[in-house]
C-alpha cells in the first residue's frame, strides 16, 4: 500500500500532503508502531472469528475496538450521561489519571472537560454513511449526525466513528457536513501486515494526536485543511 493510498481525505479534511507528512512524523516512532501493531495483530488473531457480518456494534467494541483504543493510548468510558436525554457512547481520555481526575463530575459537562474526544461504534458490516435505524425501525440519520450533536454538547473537538474495519476521524468544525473526515481501512492494514500503513493510522488516531497542548493545538489540528 503506497503512502497516498493509506488515507481517504474526504472533503479535504486534512491538507493535501497529509499522508506524506504523517508518514514522516515522529509522533509515533517506527519501533513504537511496530510494537503497537504486533499487539493489535495478536489480539485480532485471537478474536477475528467473532468479527463477521453478523457482529453487532457491541461485539465490535468487545472483540476489537476496546483493545485498539487502549493500544492507541486511550482510557475510555462507556455510555456516560450528559443529561437526562443524552449519553455519550465512548468518552476518550488520554490517560487513566485524566479519567480518574474527572470521575467526581460524572453526569455533568465538567466530566467531559478532561476528555480529548468521543467515539461511536457501528456493526462490523455497517455502511458508515447509511442512516442508522431508530428503535422503532424508522430510518434515522447517518451516525456522523449524532457525533456532531455530541461534539456540540460536550464542547469536545474530535470524534471517531468506526465499524472496526473502517475508522473515521471528524472535527467539530466540519462534522455537521457529514462528508468531511479522514478515513483509514484498519482491516486492510491488519490483513496485509502493513506496519508502515499502521504507523500512519496510529499517528492519526492515537490519543497524542488529538490531545491539545496549552495553546489549544495538537498534531491532528495542524493537519486540518
Amino acid at each position: 500500500m503506497t503512502t497516498s493510498n493509506v488515507i481517504v481525505n474526504a472533503g479535504n479534511f486534512f491538507v493535501a500532503d497529509a499522508a506524506e507528512r504523517l508518514a514522516k512524523s515522529d509522533l509515533i516512532s517506527a519501533a513504537q508502531a511496530a510494537e503497537m501493531f504486533e499487539q493489535l495483530c495478536e489480539h485480532f488473531e485471537r478474536h477475528h472469528a467473532h468479527l463477521n457480518d453478523e457482529a453487532t456494534a457491541a461485539q465490535v467494541g468487545f472483540f476489537l475496538v476496546n483493545r485498539a483504543l487502549h493500544i492507541l493510548g486511550y482510557t475510555h468510558s462507556h455510555n456516560e450521561r450528559l443529561n437526562d436525554d443524552v449519553r455519550i457512547e465512548y468518552t476518550l481520555f488520554n490517560s487513566a489519571d485524566a479519567f480518574k481526575a474527572h470521575c467526581s463530575a460524572r453526569g455533568t459537562l465538567a466530566f467531559f472537560s478532561g476528555a480529548c474526544g468521543i467515539a461511536k461504534l457501528a456493526a462490523w458490516s455497517a455502511d458508515l454513511d447509511a442512516p442508522v435505524a431508530k428503535d422503532n425501525n424508522d430510518a434515522g440519520d447517518p451516525a456522523a449526525y449524532e457525533l456532531d450533536e455530541w461534539l456540540a454538547k460536550t464542547n469536545l473537538q474530535w470524534a471517531i466513528l468506526t465499524n472496526g474495519r473502517i475508522w473515521r476521524l471528524f472535527h467539530k468544525n466540519t462534522c455537521k457536513t457529514l462528508n468531511t473526515f479522514v478515513e483509514i481501512d484498519l482491516l486492510n492494514i491488519i490483513e496485509n501486515k502493513d506496519v508502515d500503513a499502521f504507523k500512519i493510522f496510529a499517528t492519526v488516531f492515537c490519543s497524542k494526536a488529538i490531545t491539545a497542548d496549552k495553546s489549544g493545538s495538537c498534531p491532528d489540528k495542524k493537519l486540518l485543511g
